[in-house]
Parts: C-alpha cells; sequence; structure tokens
C-alpha cells in the first residue's frame, strides 16, 4: 500500500495526489469528475470510465483447441477490447474428439459466446476480434440474475432427460451451457472493468460467476456420459438427480431472498443426499454411480457458495 501526504492548498484545503497510471488508464484530464465516497475510514475515488485495456496481441502456436477457447474467453473476461490471435499453422488439435481442427474455427466457437464481440479479420495465420458493443455497469446485476435462471433450466433440462431417457433434452444440454457460459463471461467482464459498487464484494461476487460456471459444467458432462450410457436410470439414483436440483433451486430462493433457514435446509439436503446413496449404493448400477458421484459434487459448490452469500450480507 503506498503513502501519500496531504499537500496544504490555499487557506483551507487540503490536496491529495492521485497516480498517473491509474488516472491514464481511465484517460482522466483536467476538469474530469470522480465520484467521492465515505466507507468507515476509508474514502473511494470512482468514475464511470472504465480500465482501458484497448488491444493485445498473442501468439497462441503451442495451444490446443480447447486451451485456445479458453484462452479467447480469459481475454475477453479480462477486460480488452481488442485481441489478435497469431499462429504459425492454422492446424491444432481437438484431444476429445482425437481430431485436428483449425485455430480460426475454436477461435470463432468462443467468440460467439462473448457478447458483443465479432471477429473482424482473419488470414491464413491470423484473427482479429474486436467487442464493438458499449455496455454499462449497471447491467451486471441483470445478467447475473439471468444465469442464475439459465441455471436452474438447464438442470431441470438434465434432470427430465434423465428421467425420460431423452436424447433430444440431454443434447441440448451442451447448448444451454454455451449460452449461460456468454453470461458468466459478461458478468465478469463487467466486474474486472467497473468492480463492484462496494469494492470489497468485488471478489465474492467473481467467486460466485465462477462457481456457476462449474456448476454447469458438471452438469454438461453428466450430460455427456448419460448419453453414452443411453438407458434409463432407476428410481434410486433419480431420486439423488432430484434432491441436487432442488438444491440448486434452493440456492437461488436463498440468493435473492436472504433467510438463515435456507441455509439449514441447504445443508440438511447435502447430508440427505450422501446418506441416500450409502442406502442405495449396492442397488445403483455402475455407471449411473459414477453420475451421481460427479452431480454430488455440485452440493459441495453450493456449500461454498453459501459461505460467500451469507459474507454479501455484511
Amino acid at each position: 500500500m503506498e503513502q501519500r501526504k496531504l499537500i496544504q492548498h490555499g487557506p483551507s484545503s487540503l490536496t491529495l495526489s492521485i497516480p498517473k497510471k491509474w488516472l491514464n488508464e481511465r484517460k482522466l484530464k483536467k476538469g474530469d469528475s470522480l465520484f467521492v465516497e465515505e466507507e468507515g475510514s476509508k474514502i473511494i475515488l470512482s468514475t464511470k470510465e472504465s480500465v482501458k485495456l484497448d488491444r493485445i496481441s498473442v501468439d497462441i502456436s503451442e495451444l490446443d483447441r480447447t486451451s485456445t477457447m479458453l484462452y479467447v474467453q480469459s481475454l475477453y473476461r479480462f477486460g480488452f477490447n481488442e485481441m489478435e490471435f497469431r499462429f504459425k499453422n492454422p492446424i491444432t488439435f481437438h484431444y476429445r474428439t482425437n481430431q485436428e481442427v483449425t485455430f480460426s474455427s475454436a477461435i470463432h466457437k468462443m467468440v460467439n459466446r462473448c457478447i458483443g464481440a465479432e471477429v473482424i479479420e482473419q488470414s491464413e495465420n491470423k484473427v482479429i476480434v474486436r467487442y464493438i458493443t458499449k455496455e454499462a455497469e449497471e447491467d451486471f446485476r441483470i445478467v447475473l440474475r439471468r444465469a442464475f435462471l439459465l441455471l436452474k433450466e438447464v438442470s431441470k433440462t438434465y434432470l427430465d432427460g434423465i428421467h425420460n431417457n431423452d436424447r433430444n433434452l440431454l443434447t441440448s444440454v451442451e447448448e444451454r451451457h454455451d449460452n449461460i457460459n456468454k453470461f458468466v463471461s459478461y458478468s465478469l467482464r463487467l466486474l474486472n472493468k467497473y468492480g463492484y459498487p462496494d469494492v470489497k464484494k468485488t471478489s465474492f461476487y467473481c467467486h460466485i460467476i465462477a462457481s456457476i460456471d462449474k456448476v454447469v459444467d458438471i452438469i454438461k458432462y453428466n450430460a455427456r456420459d448419460a448419453l453414452r450410457y443411453n438407458k434409463e436410470f432407476n428410481k434410486n439414483s433419480f431420486e439423488v438427480l432430484l434432491r441436487i436440483n432442488n438444491s440448486i433451486l434452493l440456492y437461488y430462493d436463498f440468493f435473492y431472498e436472504f433467510d438463515f433457514k435456507k441455509v439449514n435446509e441447504l445443508s440438511k439436503n447435502r447430508d440427505a443426499v450422501k446418506m441416500l446413496i450409502n442406502k442405495h449404493i449396492k442397488k445403483i448400477p455402475s455407471a449411473e454411480l459414477i453420475n451421481i458421484n460427479n452431480m454430488k459434487q455440485v452440493l459441495e459448490i453450493i456449500l461454498d457458495l453459501t459461505d460467500f452469500r451469507m459474507g454479501l450480507e455484511h
């Protein structure tokens, strides 16, 4: 933490210099306005201007297809407005499908999940992505709620697909995952560029949003496994999955309507699921047991999320 001294400015005023780097990042100049907020022993200066991360150019020649997509997503979430991706060879490898694919196809796929971003230039060894939409920090709460609602929706889709062995529903989980990923990435981009109005809560929200992403990933991978299994789950397996889905619904209610009773219900349901699995473990086929044990991770993530939501209340 840097110390700066107060300077006498006129007979009755004291001034404090602001770091030049901070001013330059926000392109602030003489005459611009800042917002001043008191918070206990702190004084917080803020501005509507976000950090200007105009452009970055990176060489992704050594990355595989999945890592390429993650890198595009990471730079978008960080807040860059223009990203140039260079590669010596236009071909990379997709380990899950054991096939060669182009870098450009991987970049295009991820850009389709990045709200406001478009590919503006492409050649044999380069793809340029630009953010072309004007965002507003006020969008954050709307986008976060949308991500939560879509999480509830994809969880129900997975559950219905399992219950009816409906391959169309299970296949659609992948598309729904990609849609949620858009809102997760946009939420993180807004937080990285603007922060949360109550600064000390920014990291809490980042963690919560990233955890939504993890839950959706678990559901996506389990839907893929269920498609390969291609059998109707028995009633014991379904009962476990139903209870896990109930925890997702309950956490949504708890997030928007804080209530300690809901905390107790979430804790109670988590332990009930564990006991239910142990009770029926010999009756559940091994493939289904793997699936529900993977889904059980969601309960641990929700427990973690409950901790962070309680922290947001203060």
